[in-house]
């Protein structure tokens, strides 16, 4: 059975099976081989183009502050694989890691499994719903991996929410090649009778498509449209964000918000709009929300959503890795920084859609560029092809690096020597991300010793 030996080391699969044969018929058969571990708790699943992990942890933030135990499996991961699968927000160990991989190796060396292999992604979920029956939860907030009909999350028997982030252009030839036929695959996640929430301001034809294949499903449909928030920007980066609901419950109320892009807004409504429909079926205190909401969400850091990963010199990381995340980025940046300076470090993996995000990037004040490459040898964007793209745009040559780390220590190197100090932005792919924050977390107050 080819690479099946190396199935505990997850390195050793395929990264993306996403189209090869019938890959929701396997995981299916083979989480029922594994007794269903899925059906062992409830599931809120999250689906889109941009903001799942936002939301996703932010679900998930609230769930704790409401006692209750939570599995998250997000993806891609910041940090480690084990990153990726956490209970009550601490990581999976890799020898529960591996424990629930080698439970996968014995059920898939069965004859009935004829020499079937599992991605990378797909035994990472897996995994999941394993370590989630082994060690109890309450709730899984699920992130799908691409989205939709054919992500190995599909293959869970049943969800309590599909909860649709903002739809775009993402992953083109893979889930469509238009936002219609994106949403027309993304929808695909939607579940019979379950509640089915979507995301403020959502582009029409991805709402029309939502909410049809909502009502196919008799599932109840949801619009965050109906969440009504205004904000006011506090201490630092913290906000006061009050808010009303014109849906059933008429939820309303003021709380700290700690997440600082302005993007996060949008994702909040979301949030809000599964609260508002979720405290309606539990026996959630209505009356509390100030206060569970402030302390679940007042002080939450998502890594790589921009993240202030450092204060001297003042970094941060975001993962805005394709046209709409970039503009939402960029949006952010402009209503927090205006016209300070900034230096930008930025890599994107070659099959995303770069160069209108470049676009974006080039609009940003007072900005200067350095380019390098996400580590991830297969997809990566060459520095030098990304670069050409910049001076295409600008006629100025920028700077590029190979490395991430040799640019974060020029970024660096040219902050410590202005005056009037920039504030230093590393956007793009998430592989360009980890290993620049795995190094400044390992560096600390220490940045500018290169």
């Amino acid at each position: 059975m080819a690479k099946q030996s190396n199935l505990t080391t997850p390195t050793s699969l395929p990264d993306f099976m996403y189209n090869v044969g019938d890959r929701i018929d396997l995981l299916k058969r083979l989480l029922k081989v594994l007794d269903n571990p899925d059906k062992q708790f409830k599931i809120i699943h999250i689906c889109g183009t941009n903001g799942k992990g936002s939301t996703a942890t932010m679900i998930a933030a609230i769930l704790r502050q409401l006692n209750y135990r939570v599995g998250t499996f997000t993806s891609p991961f910041i940090g480690t694989l084990y990153n990726g699968i956490q209970r009550n927000f601490s990581d999976i160990s890799k020898a529960q890691f591996d424990s629930e991989m080698a439970k996968i190796q014995h059920v898939m060396v069965r004859p009935e499994f004829n020499h079937d292999m599992l991605s990378e992604f797909e035994a990472q979920f897996v995994v999941a719903m394993l370590f989630f029956a082994d060690h109890p939860v309450d709730y899984v907030v699920l992130e799908c991996g691409l989205g939709g009909e054919l992500d190995a999350t599909n293959a869970v028997s049943n969800t309590m929410y599909s909860v649709f982030t903002e739809i775009g252009l993402d992953h083109l030839g893979i889930l469509g090649n238009t936002v219609a036929e994106i949403a027309t695959t993304k929808s695909k996640i939607i579940r019979q009778g379950n509640t089915t929430i979507t995301a403020p301001h959502q582009r029409p034809e991805a709402f029309q498509i939502l909410k049809s294949q909502a009502a196919a499903k008799q599932a109840t449909f949801l619009s965050a449209d109906q969440i009504h928030l205004t904000s006011t920007q506090v201490e630092g980066l913290q906000r006061i964000v009050s808010f009303q609901s014109a849906i059933v419950n008429q939820i309303q109320g003021k709380f700290m918000f700690g997440l600082p892009g302005t993007y996060q807004l949008e994702n909040l409504a979301n949030v809000l709009t599964w609260l508002n429909d979720f405290s309606s079926k539990t026996s959630v205190p209505t009356k509390h929300f100030d206060q569970i909401l402030t302390a679940a969400l007042g002080h939450l850091v998502i890594p790589g959503r921009f993240e202030q990963i450092s204060t001297m010199p003042t970094i941060f990381l975001d993962g805005g890795h394709n046209p709409d995340g970039m503009a939402a980025f960029v949006s952010s940046v402009d209503e927090l920084y205006g016209d300070r300076p900034k230096i930008i470090i930025n890599g994107f993996l070659k099959d995303k859609e770069y160069q209108p995000a470049v676009k974006s990037l080039l609009t940003l004040k007072n900005a200067s560029f350095i380019v390098t490459e996400p580590q991830n040898q297969k997809r990566e964007l060459d520095a030098v092809k990304l670069s050409h793209v910049y001076r295409k745009l600008t006629n100025e040559t920028i700077e590029t690096f190979e490395i991430p780390i040799d640019a974060l220590k020029e970024a660096i190197h040219r902050a410590h020597g202005l005056h009037d100090k920039p504030t230093i932005f590393v956007v793009g792919s998430f592989y360009l991300l980890n290993p620049i924050r795995s190094y400044i977390l390992a560096k600390g107050v220490d940045l500018h010793e290169n």
